[in-house]
This record gives structure tokens, C-alpha cells and sequence, in this order.
């Protein structure tokens, strides 16, 4: 039985340990703390659509059905006056060249940013094959996919189709609360990873406005966690929170306890989601806005973890130094074998990083001692932002990059020779290009104020 983590949400929502049940409550976004104002949303407000998830979210009543919501009969839906194929039966749908070109592109391009630390593959081999019975999977598919198009070919009409099944993807969602019992966990949890990374690329990386309740979908649900893409699923949520938190420099939305935690790794690929858990737990405990300073004790023990963890990596995990294959670069060229390789040092260093700016003073220092402090501070996340860099820079991988854009936009402020800081900013202003994720906060932050670009 594989194993499937707990995750609890700041409105204690939580998933358990193996052979356990799974108790969920609903989990509460913004409109649920009784301001009484509407949240905003912003594809809904830029076409001035009534956004019936707001209205619902908080709600078990039937949603309203879109006027663009066809039955499974009718072979077109309108959004602006444009036919679009529902994908109520997602084998018809599939006919429509449209939707098998969108489709074909989540497979061939998409899928490997979930499969970063997968070595079974299961957004690019499970979930496709899922989606050809599940209509909300493959609304949520068609909607990122498209707004990946529209990010990346800057095309308009990309833009229209993402939002159409991005709004169907929301209605399917707020359907399933009137049968919690008969939800598919794995796929409707994949589906919201997928539409979590629509809202972040085709709006900015701190919109959620639909997904921060999206988990009261589960309210009340006692289910045993077994399922393998259910597994897969939560890996990739987490990720996501901390691409954003890291971003952000915030807590995560999720809570980790060592209770939780995933057992010792057996695998290659083990390892990756291992230092995920201990990241997001490091990145809760010393990033979170209220927050207390670490005590010596407490900020040795999570050294020791780190330490650890790193000193067990299989040699598989040795990284190679080759100065002269990479193009002319202000950092040096060193590779891995495996993509999860990259994205297991990249969230060591960063953790690392956390826990350096999080030490505790051990006595009272100085004016000369503090600034020897300050110094050796300076390098050891210098080193740590430089590691991060590099490692990124000898990739090619784009699932590689999307991952690495949460760690470099915490950690690259720590450089400070311009060279390099530039050459990042243009290997971010590529990527973002080449992906559609939004890098120019990132960009920003790593140029020099009065630059134009």
C-alpha cells in the first residue's frame, strides 16, 4: 500500500497516515469571515460574469448553471459568442480537434511539471486516461493547457477557451458537494493541482481566489488514502504551496507536523518528496507571520535534520561537473541524472538558507563580533543562492525551471555580484517566456532599480 500523507490546512483540514481514515472539514477562504464583502475574481470581473463559485463556495445549494453549460447532447456551448465543445462526455469532446490539439498539448508539454519527483509518470500516463471518463479533469486539463497557449503563443483566443473550461472546471466542482460520497479523490485532487496552476499562470502567482476553499469539497468524508495518484496529487499541492509561500515569503497554506511525516526513503525518487515535507515544515516554522523566534534547541534539531537527510542521499544524487559543456556562464556547469535530483538539492539549499537566516544568537555580541556575524551569514547564503543558480542554469528541463522559480526568488537576493544576478534575470525572463509562468516579480527584484527593461 503506497503511502498517503496527512495535510492539514489552516482550517484544520487534514489527510491521514496509511490504513486511517480521513476526516475533512470544511475549509474556509475569504468569503467565509463575514465582512460581507465579495472576494474578487478576476477573470469573472474582467468579463463582468456573475462568479457563481463565490456565491456557492461556502454553500451545499446547486449551483447555477451558465448559459454556455450545454447538456451532453448538444455538441457546442457559446462563451462570447463562440462554440465551444462540454466535455459532459469527454469521448465526444475528444472528437473536436480543438480540444484533442489542448489535450495532446497537457500530454506532450504540461504533464512533466507534475511528474518532476514521479518516476511512475502519473500526471502524464494516469491522469489523460482518467480524463477520458471524467469531464472535470478534463475541463481542468483543457483550461490550464489553453492558458498555457495563450501565455506562451500570446494568442487571445486561447484566453477565451481557458476561461470557458476553467469556469466549467469551477461549476464541476461546486456539483460534487451535493454527492460527497461518490468523489473521486485522485482525480478531482489532480484537477485542482491543474487549476491551481491555471490561476497562477493566467492571472498571477498570488491568485487563489477559487482554490483556498476548494478542500470543503471533502467536508465530512471518511475515506482510506490508497490511491496512487491521490498520493501523487498531494505531492504536487504541496509543491505549489511552496513555489507560491517561497515567492511570497509566507507561511504555507498547509501545516506539516512531525507526526506526518513521510517514512525513511526507499526509492530514488523517495528522497525528493522527503525534503519536500521537510522544507514546508521549515518554510511554516520560520516563515509564518506570527511566528516565534526559534529557541537554540529547537533550530539544532532542525539542522539535524537537514544534515541528515543530506548525508543519506545515494550517490546517484552526486552531481557532475563538466566547465565546458554548458554555454559561457558566470556559474559553473553541473548537472544531475534524474530532474528530481535538481529539485531535491534546490529545496536543501533553500532550507538551509531558512534555517541560517532563523539561527538564534547564542550570546550577545558585539559591534566588531556582529559584524563577523553579518559576514559569515552573508556567505553561507551566498553559497547557498549560488548552488540554486547553478543548478538551474545547467538544466534544460522546464519542469525543472517552474519548480526552481519559488527557491530562486527567495534565494537570489543573496548574490551579489551583478554578472550573475543579470544572466539570472535573463535566463528568468527565458523561461517565463517558454513556460508562461509570471517571473517578473522575480526579475524585478534581481535588477537594478533604475534599470529600464
Amino acid at each position: 500500500m503506497p503511502y498517503s500523507p496527512r495535510i492539514c490546512f489552516k482550517s484544520d483540514t487534514s489527510f491521514p497516515h496509511k490504513g486511517e481514515s480521513l476526516s475533512l472539514t470544511a475549509a474556509h477562504s475569504d468569503i467565509t469571515k463575514g465582512d460581507g464583502r465579495r472576494p474578487k475574481c478576476s477573470p469573472c470581473q474582467r468579463i463582468a460574469r456573475d462568479c457563481h463559485w463565490i456565491e456557492e463556495a461556502g454553500t451545499t445549494a446547486a449551483p447555477r448553471v451558465s448559459a454556455y453549460q450545454s447538456s451532453p447532447l448538444t455538441p457546442a456551448a457559446t462563451h462570447h459568442g463562440t462554440e465551444y465543445t462540454p466535455t459532459e462526455r469527454p469521448e465526444y469532446a475528444l472528437e473536436d480537434p480543438q480540444v484533442a490539439k489542448l489535450f495532446r498539448h497537457y500530454i506532450g508539454t504540461l504533464a512533466a511539471w507534475y511528474d518532476l519527483n514521479d518516476s511512475k509518470r502519473h500526471f502524464k500516463d494516469i491522469v489523460p486516461v482518467r480524463a477520458r471518463y471524467n469531464p472535470l479533469l478534463l475541463s481542468a486539463i483543457l483550461a490550464f493547457s489553453a492558458a498555457n497557449q495563450h501565455r506562451t503563443l500570446g494568442e487571445d483566443a486561447y484566453l477565451e477557451i481557458a476561461e470557458f473550461y476553467h469556469y466549467d472546471s469551477v461549476c464541476r466542482l461546486i456539483s460534487l458537494t451535493k454527492n460527497i460520497d461518490s468523489i473521486p479523490l485522485g482525480e478531482t485532487l489532480a484537477a485542482i493541482c491543474l487549476l491551481r496552476s491555471y490561476e497562477i499562470i493566467a492571472q498571477n502567482v498570488s491568485s487563489q481566489s477559487h482554490l483556498q476553499g476548494c478542500y470543503s469539497l471533502l467536508a465530512s468524508r471518511q475515506i482510506h488514502l490508497t490511491a496512487d495518484l491521490l498520493s501523487a496529487g498531494y505531492w504536487n499541492y504541496l509543491r505549489e504551496d511552496i513555489t507560491v509561500a517561497l515567492i511570497e515569503q509566507r507561511g504555507l497554506m498547509i501545516t506539516l507536523s512531525d507526526q506526518n511525516a513521510p517514512p525513511h526513503p526507499t526509492e530514488d525518487a523517495d528522497f525528493a518528496n522527503y525534503i519536500t515535507f521537510l522544507l514546508g515544515k521549515i518554510i511554516n516554522r520560520c516563515l509564518s507571520v506570527d511566528s516565534s523566534a526559534l529557541s537554540s534547541l529547537e533550530w539544532e534539531a532542525m539542522k539535524a535534520d537537514l544534515d541528515k537527510f543530506i548525508s543519506s542521499l545515494p550517490p546517484s544524487f552526486d552531481t557532475i561537473q563538466t566547465p565546458s559543456l554548458g554555454r559561457q556562464s558566470s556559474f559553473r556547469f553541473t548537472w544531475t541524472l534524474r530532474s528530481w535530483h535538481v529539485s531535491t538539492l534546490h529545496y536543501y539549499h533553500t532550507a538551509m538558507g531558512i534555517l541560517w537566516l532563523a539561527q538564534p544568537a547564542t550570546q550577545p555580541l558585539k559591534a566588531l563580533q556582529r559584524i563577523d556575524d553579518m559576514e559569515c551569514l552573508r556567505r553561507k547564503l551566498e553559497y547557498h543562492a549560488t548552488e540554486i543558480c547553478a543548478l538551474a542554469i545547467s538544466s534544460a528541463s522546464a519542469p525543472v525551471w517552474v519548480n526552481a522559480f519559488g527557491p530562486i526568488a527567495f534565494c537570489c537576493g543573496w548574490i551579489h555580484d551583478t554578472k550573475k544576478r543579470m544572466e539570472m534575470a535573463e535566463e528568468l525572463r527565458k523561461w517565463g517566456k517558454l513556460t508562461g509562468w509570471p517571473v517578473s516579480s522575480i526579475v524585478d527584484a534581481l535588477l537594478p532599480s533604475n534599470m529600464v527593461h
